[in-house]
Order: structure tokens, then C-alpha cells, then sequence
């Protein structure tokens, strides 16, 4: 397993895409810093990297599968006999692992930003920034599991990069506003669609603050486990698509 892991690895970071993301979040991160007024909400959310992680992800992670399939090594790697689960696993746990990598790159640049625009203005030691921004960390990082396994499955359905990638961003943008109209244009069933997977887009924002709590009507705890459930869910089903589905 291991063995894997690192040849993935490998090719991980002999691609041009992983290097264009963390690129794409710096310069996304600093456009948010010189166009907004920073506040501790800005802080809290790093620049708005808590929306470009996941989004550089889906865009990543789909190039990463695809490049197998044009290049026709994903053909060489089940000739080798190597399970199918071992490849499909090893891939969602390399792009995850570049999700961590971006995570720890955002925060660290944020340190930067928040010097470079009003220095010692807001403390991190104050406890509502530093509790909200690590709380924002682990909804991230939930959150990109859930998108990433999500972008994967639908790449296993379509097998092609840019619908992938647009059908990940409409998710991303667009999705828990869908779930919120639903909800209220079918009150009485609120108690059933806020299970659907479009509500667990707010877990980022909700582990942040409290208040959308009302607008998910989900719990931290209920939204967390509904999230890593559905992560779960679209890792299986991608999974089988990817092992019946001839490469």
C-alpha cells in the first residue's frame, strides 16, 4: 500500500495542475485581501480559501484521474495486477492529502496578508478568531472529503474533465441554495431534505457560526456525520463504477 501511495505521489507532482492550484489559491487569497475590507470574519474564513480549496481540488483531482486515461497508464496499472481498490483508494488519498497540503499553505498565508494589511490590528490570540478559524480548518477539510469523493463519482459517470469540474462548481455555488428554496417550498418535509447531500454544503460555514444552525436545521454534530456519511457513500459508488467499467 505504501508502495502506492508513493508512486502516486510521484506522479502527483510530476503534473503541472497541483502547482497552477497552489498558485491559483495565493493569488485568489490576495485579490480577496486588496479588495475587501479585512475584518476577523475574513480572517476566520482565510481570504476566502475555505471556497478556493475545494473548488482547486475538484479541478486538480478530476485532472488527475483523466490524465491515466489519456495517457493510458490506468490500463498498465490493472495489467500489473494491482487491485482496483488500491488504485481508485490511493488516488482519493493523494488528492486529499494535496487538500491538507493547501490548507496548511492558506493558513500560513493568511498569517501573511493579515500583517501586510492591518498588521497587529486583530489579535489570534483572541479566543472568537482563534476557535473559529481552527473549527473552519476541520469543516474544510470535511467538506473537501465529501467534494472530492463527489467529483470522482461523477468522473467515473461522465469521463469528462470539464463537465466534471462544471458540475462540481455548480454544486459548490449553487447547491445549498437549492436545499434552503426546497426546504422552504416543502416545509413539511424539512425534516427529510435536510438529510439530502446539497445541505451538507453549509458545514463550513456552519462549524464557524452557530446562527446557520437555522437555515441547514441541522445539528454540528448531525451535519458533521451527514457529511462524512455521504463521503463515504460517493467513494463506495464511485469505486464500483470504476471497477465494472472498462478502462
Amino acid at each position: 500500500m505504501q508502495t502506492n501511495i508513493m508512486m502516486e505521489l510521484y506522479k502527483f507532482w510530476h503534473q503541472k495542475p497541483p502547482y497552477y492550484g497552489a498558485l491559483a489559491l495565493l493569488g485568489l487569497m490576495s485579490y480577496s485581501a486588496m479588495t475587501t475590507k479585512v475584518s476577523a470574519l475574513q480572517l476566520v474564513f482565510e481570504f476566502g480559501a475555505v471556497q478556493w480549496i475545494v473548488i482547486i481540488l475538484i479541478a486538480v483531482g478530476s485532472a488527475f484521474f483523466a490524465m491515466e486515461y489519456q495517457n493510458h497508464t490506468m490500463l498498465l496499472l490493472v495489467y500489473k495486477q494491482v487491485k482496483r481498490r488500491v488504485i481508485y483508494g490511493t488516488k482519493l488519498e493523494v488528492i486529499l492529502l494535496y487538500g491538507v497540503l493547501l490548507t496548511v499553505i492558506a493558513m500560513l498565508f493568511t498569517f501573511v496578508l493579515k500583517f501586510l494589511t492591518v498588521g497587529q490590528h486583530y489579535s489570534w490570540l483572541t479566543t472568537q478568531i482563534d476557535h473559529r478559524a481552527m473549527i473552519t480548518v476541520l469543516g474544510t477539510l470535511i467538506y473537501a472529503c465529501f467534494m472530492v469523493t463527489l467529483a470522482s463519482l461523477l468522473f467515473m459517470l461522465i469521463r469528462v474533465n470539464t463537465v466534471v469540474i462544471g458540475t462540481g462548481l455548480a454544486v459548490g455555488f449553487l447547491g445549498a441554495g437549492v436545499s434552503v428554496g426546497l426546504m422552504e417550498a416543502l416545509p413539511s418535509w424539512v425534516n427529510v431534505l435536510r438529510w439530502g447531500p446539497l445541505n451538507m454544503i453549509f458545514i463550513t460555514q456552519q462549524l464557524a457560526s452557530t446562527t446557520d444552525t437555522q437555515v441547514s436545521h441541522l445539528t454540528n454534530p448531525a451535519i458533521i456525520g451527514g457529511t462524512l456519511a455521504y463521503a463515504v457513500l460517493f467513494f463506495c459508488l464511485g469505486y464500483l463504477l470504476f471497477k465494472h467499467r472498462c478502462v
